[in-house]
Formats: C-alpha cells, sequence, structure tokens
C-alpha cells in the first residue's frame, strides 16, 4: 500500500512539475498575443487504446492555435485532480472534464464550460426497461425484482436512482432496503441487466441508453426483446471547462473554434463516431445534475 501511494505521488509531482514548466515557458520574453495572453495551456486525456488520438488532436491543437493567435501547448494524460490543481495555481487554462469534474472544480474556483460534446444519434440517459407484460408504468414496478448496473454508474445507478426517489418519494437507503422493489441487484455490466431483463431475471431494470441502442444496432437482441417504461433527464456529455483567469474574449474565441470545428477524422478518431460535433452547454442539465449530487451526497473526486 505505501509502495502505490509512493508511485501515485510521484505522478501528481511529476504532472504537476509538467504544469508548471509549461507556465514557466511562458516568460518575459514570448510575444503577447489578444489580451496579453503569451500562451494558452490545454490539458486532455489520451486514448492510450487509440494509437491515432494524438495525431488528431496535434491537428485540433494547431487549428486552435492559429484561430486564436496565441500559442497553445498541450498536457497529455492529467487526471481531473491534477487538472483543478494546476487550474487553480494559474498553470493551467482549459482542461477537458465530465460534468462531474465540472462541479468538482467550481467549489474550488470559478471556471466555465465551453463546450460539450454531441451526437444526435447518442442520447445519453437512463432507460427503464422490461419484458414484464404486467408493468406498464412506474407504478407497476411496486414489489417486482430490479436491477441497476454498479453503484458508481451514472446511466446505472445514479441518474435512475434520482428519478426512482423524485417518482415515488422515497430516498437511496428506502429503496436499496425493500421499500419500492421485491429485491435489488447490481448486474455489474450493462450487457447483464439487459440480457437479465430479456431472459427474466428480473422484471425490470435501469440501463444506459447508448448501452441499449448498441446492442439493438448489433442484432444481440431485437426490438422486442424488451419495452421501454420510462427514461431520466438527459446526462451531460463531457467537454472543455476554462478556468476564468483566462481571458473573457479568449474564451470567446476558444468556444467559438470548438462549435464550429468540423474535423470528421478529429471526432472520429477521438470519439469513435464522425457525426460527433462540440455544442453549446445545457445548463439546465448541470442544475439537475446538482440536485442529484447533493441528494445522493456523491463523492465527486471518486466519480
Amino acid at each position: 500500500m505505501k509502495h502505490c501511494l509512493k508511485v501515485a505521488l510521484i505522478v501528481v509531482v511529476s504532472m504537476l512539475a509538467a504544469f508548471s514548466l509549461a507556465a514557466c515557458n511562458n516568460g518575459p520574453n514570448a510575444a503577447a498575443g489578444p489580451s496579453g495572453l503569451t500562451e494558452l495551456t490545454i490539458a486532455f486525456l489520451v486514448d492510450e487504446g487509440n494509437p491515432d488520438s494524438g495525431m488528431v488532436f496535434e491537428d485540433f491543437r494547431l487549428g486552435l492555435e492559429e484561430f486564436i493567435g496565441v500559442p497553445v501547448t498541450a498536457i497529455e494524460g492529467a487526471t481531473h485532480i491534477v487538472g483543478i490543481e494546476a487550474m487553480r495555481a494559474g498553470n493551467l487554462d482549459i482542461m477537458w472534464g465530465s460534468p462531474f469534474v465540472y462541479l468538482l472544480a467550481s467549489g474550488v474556483m470559478e471556471v466555465e464550460r465551453l463546450a460539450v460534446t454531441e451526437n444526435p444519434a447518442s442520447i445519453n440517459k437512463t432507460i427503464f426497461i422490461t419484458n414484464n407484460d404486467e408493468i406498464q408504468g412506474f407504478e407497476d414496478l411496486r414489489g417486482r425484482s430490479f436491477a441497476f448496473i454498479t453503484a458508481g454508474s451514472a446511466s446505472g445507478f445514479l441518474y435512475p436512482m434520482f428519478h426512482l426517489m423524485n417518482e415515488f418519494g422515497l430516498d437511496r437507503d428506502e429503496i436499496l432496503a425493500g421499500s419500492l422493489f421485491s429485491s435489488v441487484t447490481f448486474s455489474g455490466g450493462q450487457d447483464a441487466s439487459i440480457m437479465g431483463t430479456v431472459f427474466g431475471d428480473f422484471d425490470a431494470a435501469a440501463v444506459g441508453n447508448l448501452g441499449l441502442q448498441s446492442m439493438l444496432a448489433s442484432g444481440v437482441i431485437d426490438e422486442g426483446s424488451v419495452r421501454v417504461i420510462g427514461s431520466s433527464e438527459i446526462i451531460p456529455f463531457p467537454g472543455y471547462i476554462a478556468g476564468m483567469h483566462l481571458p473573457e474574449d479568449i474564451r470567446g474565441k476558444v468556444r467559438e473554434f470548438l462549435i464550429a470545428y468540423e474535423n470528421e477524422e478529429y471526432f472520429a478518431v477521438r470519439f469513435r463516431d464522425g457525426n460527433t460535433r462540440y455544442v453549446l452547454p445545457n445548463e439546465q442539465n448541470i442544475l439537475h445534475l446538482k440536485e442529484m449530487v447533493e441528494a445522493l451526497e456523491i463523492d465527486l473526486e471518486n466519480q
């Protein structure tokens, strides 16, 4: 355990040193761009299973640099904790992060979501499914067996649990303890919950819409295998988060670049779907997320 903690500390210190070095490069001899900015630093996560991701991000970085008229330095592989600390210290301007990361960052400093991903064919939300003819709506779930996925799954537990709490006026512990269902199972995976519902292992389940659509598209199940009885609020996709220390005009320019970015190869490689694009964030989704985080007492650092 001590060895693991030591290794983790070394990684964090190394990443912070990289951010500090990038900040030091922004010295007195650097040519100032708009708003006097001499460098913009952006952190992103590398998809280690996708060798082309670094190449397309370099094209993205060069395009952004040209558009805003300021040198752009990219830092690879920063965790959200390291990124937040670097941004709070003024050594990082923009980072990639989930909605949970945005909430965590906004708790310690002023930040802004510049743009998030969106795909018209990929609506991210929880779907409540059943294969039991006696279940036609939420009220029919009382006394039935039900499956979540894992306790940390947004679409497979957090969003459906919050939805059920509001639907039935119960708290999380009451639902898990049997006040609503005859039994509650954590299946461990989207496929397990879907197939368990198909074969009647569970009367109903909460699964991610993206997972369900993937199984339908692949032919693993057909349209008649399960019925949808309801859905949760939209689950926000991740996006770029900027520290408010970054001048407003630069934040605006970066946002403009992201929204207009149409490099299909970039989106196909980075997000495995060329139809994905950057769009303006929907703040209503974040308000719902905040309510859910408070109600479920979610530990944002571990989410």
